[in-house]
């Protein structure tokens, strides 16, 4: 995908790196509608929501974070872009669940206890939600009993906690092994930063599943739970075939009108397979697909990612 940016001609990477540095401006002053706009204008263009939330939120927290370790900027302006992140995360969350589907199961997203990083907590428990999971998310550090307690109370199929700081493993292991004596014990998976680093003892806690990353967490909470996160329904293969079809008459700078016209078929049509409202012949797919020069493989990717949820 490539983008028009004040005349230039621009690629996706590079116009990401241009929104991230506007929005860390915008957190950094606590401007909460700029850094909104930012990210609701960039999906507007056709960003994926999941990459805006990693290559733009996530990043810019960590390069914010990499300022205050440098001195740059004080733990106050720190403690001001990591709010008013949460604020822009709270209107992401809500403009973009309208639409999920359910998927009957539920999760409890925490920090690991005294860990007060809860960004990427958020994160993970934006991205189930989207998913269509029901999540309880608990904010800041819970202790450890209390969150057990908790969970006896309000059954949960899986607990997903997040370890930032390496400093709090410690916790992660009696959690995790307190978490194993529920009964009917819940899935445990473990995620964070902290998770990368070559200091953590995975063998030491009893935890089902590690992840790295937000988006490998959703696909492996589905596999803890004996579901698969490739089986599409009829109407999501609709729908990433419509993603990928406006995303890709965006790169062409095509609007619909053109691409009606270099495929033969009408506006109103493209309209509905680009809102996967609209079955499609093959033969369909095929006119698209050369009137946006693409691969016919390409547009039919089976890939639960691209859905904006």
């Amino acid at each position: 995908m490539a983008f028009w940016h004040f005349g230039c001609f621009m690629s996706l990477d590079q116009n990401i790196e241009i929104l991230k540095n506007r929005y860390i401006d915008a957190v950094l002053s606590g401007k909460r509608s700029d850094a909104v706009q930012i990210v609701f204008d960039s999906q507007k263009r056709g960003v994926d929501i999941y990459k805006i939330y990693i290559d733009i939120i996530s990043e810019s927290q960590a390069s914010i974070g990499e300022m205050w370790h440098k001195g740059i900027i004080n733990i106050a302006e720190e403690h001001l872009a990591t709010v008013t992140t949460l604020e822009v995360m709270d209107q992401l969350r809500l403009y973009n669940m309208n639409n999920r589907r359910p998927i009957g199961f539920k999760a409890l997203v925490a920090p690991v206890e005294k860990d007060d990083h809860i960004v990427g907590a958020r994160m993970m428990s934006d991205f189930l939600i989207m998913d269509g999971w029901e999540v309880d998310f608990l904010g800041g550090s819970t202790p450890t009993q209390d969150l057990v307690e908790f969970i006896k109370i309000k059954p949960v199929d899986l607990v997903v906690l997040s370890l930032t700081n390496i400093e709090f493993q410690s916790n992660a292991i009696l959690m995790t092994n307190a978490l194993s004596s529920i009964m009917p014990k819940p899935k445990i998976l473990l995620g964070g930063l902290a998770v990368k680093s070559s200091k953590i003892n995975i063998n030491l806690m009893k935890c089902d599943s590690i992840t790295s990353s937000v988006l490998e967490g959703v696909n492996e909470a589905r596999r803890l739970v004996g579901l698969s996160s490739e089986k599409l329904s009829l109407e999501e293969h609709l729908r990433v075939i419509g993603k990928r079809m406006r995303i890709a008459r965006i790169n062409k700078q095509l609007t619909q009108k053109d691409l009606a016209k270099a495929s033969g078929l009408d506006r109103t049509y493209i309209s509905s397979v680009e809102q996967g409202k609209q079955n499609m012949t093959f033969s369909a797919i095929l006119r698209i697909s050369e009137a946006l020069g693409v691969e016919v493989v390409d547009l039919m990717k089976s890939s639960r990612n691209i859905i904006d949820l």
